[in-house]
């Protein structure tokens, strides 16, 4: 569900952190400076583990539609391969 969203709650919680940080630059807000700071802190940490933790729309998709079968099919392209041999580039002694 969340997958949808992703660019959007990202973004919101960047801009909701650096407003935090512009907000509590100003002189009359002194009082409440570390409030604003850490809030701002703690959007952007969670939205930086968003970003890596939520998969991607065009991601969610495919690993919903075709479940296990692309990993199977990924997985026996390898085997298949041969080993690589003296031709590889490498010079062997």
């Amino acid at each position: 569900m969340l997958s949808r969203w992703k660019v959007a709650v990202i973004t919101g919680l960047f801009a909701f952190g650096a407003l935090n940080f512009i907000i509590g630059l100003f002189p009359l807000l002194a009082d409440i400076f570390w409030i604003l700071w850490f809030t701002g802190c703690g959007a952007c940490i969670l939205a930086l583990l968003l970003t890596v933790i939520v998969p991607s729309p065009s991601r969610a998709g495919e690993t919903s539609a075709s479940g296990r079968t692309a990993t199977r099919a990924v997985t026996s392209r390898r085997a298949a391969r041969p080993a690589p041999g003296p031709v590889d580039g490498v010079s062997q002694p």
